[in-house]
């Protein structure tokens, strides 16, 4: 037997037996044209999970009429068609998280963030805020929802930042630059616990608006994981004082409850407490629930 081994024919004799052997086992438990069958069988059993929760998602959404005053008037303000971010947080056991934004140009005049708790599937968590500098109110599915209020939101100056570049690829590197600049953290549940917040690295939306004085502008996010808390716009902006001066300023807006802090090279440059006291209905913050089949 020994002496066959070293035969290299009677060796490779040797695997062409067990491999027709083996591929004819396989066979005769199930040809492939059953397989494919019933995998076919089992698709169509199962719904596309994703694809249902993203659209309970959006027929939230679309229930939301959102109006901003401009002068005397209100004018409703269009919903972007798709979310910014999906994301999940399994930290603090959020899923079927989205985050959207109102706004046809220029800077996005609300925000709002769209969540689940895991296994709690009667209920969304909502959160939203006014970024529009001015006046906002919204209704869903035609009653009063988010009442009339005052952004809270303000342009600051970025330190030491270059002035904006005449050439626009150069301002969007001028922009990315900066961005890499600002990190954050919370504290929040439990003991006041501090999560350190991440930037995300691509913004979650870009715009310009040279009418309204944005030469460029982009979105970013602090988040905990990938749920978004600090919402961090950067824009490079006309001085409306002088009409041929552009400065380098940021804008921040909060989607998180939590006690928020944003540095800038090191140093803070915006901080906020816990949003207990600062959310509500007539408030530029507000988080909520909306629940499903008419539940209390």
């Amino acid at each position: 037997m020994r002496q066959a081994i070293r035969n290299p024919v009677y060796v490779y004799l040797l695997l062409i037996t067990l491999v027709g052997v083996s591929a004819a086992a396989l066979s005769a438990r199930e040809p492939p044209e059953g397989k494919k069958d019933k995998a076919e069988k089992e698709n169509e059993k199962e719904p596309n999970v994703d694809e249902e929760w993203h659209k309970e998602a959006e027929k939230i959404l679309n229930g939301i009429e959102l109006e901003m005053l401009v002068g005397e008037n209100w004018a409703k303000v269009k919903r972007t068609e798709k979310p910014l971010l999906y994301y999940s947080e399994p930290t603090r056991n959020h899923d079927r998280g989205s985050v959207w934004a109102w706004g046809e140009k220029g800077r996005p005049v609300a925000l709002a963030k769209l969540c689940q708790q895991v296994g709690v599937r009667s209920r969304w968590k909502i959160s939203i805020t006014n970024t529009s500098g001015g006046k906002l109110r919204a209704s869903r599915d035609n009653a009063r929802w988010w009442l009339e209020n005052e952004s809270a939101v303000e342009f600051k100056g970025i330190l030491d930042a270059p002035a904006p570049a005449t050439d626009e690829q150069q301002r969007q590197r001028q922009l990315k630059q900066m961005a890499l600049k600002f990190t954050g953290h919370e504290f929040w549940d439990p003991d006041n616990s501090r999560y350190e917040l991440r930037r995300l690295e691509r913004p979650l939306h870009t715009y310009k608006d040279e009418n309204g004085g944005t030469q460029v502008g982009a979105l970013y996010t602090l988040a905990n994981g990938t749920n978004p808390e600090i919402m961090l716009f950067i824009e490079a902006r006309v001085d409306p004082k002088n009409g041929t001066k552009a400065t380098w300023q940021f804008l921040v807006g909060r989607l998180a409850h939590a006690e928020l802090h944003l540095e800038y090279d090191g140093k803070e440059v915006f901080t906020a407490p816990r949003a207990n006291r600062l959310s509500g209905p007539e408030k530029p913050y507000w988080l909520s629930f909306i629940y499903l089949n008419n539940e209390p």
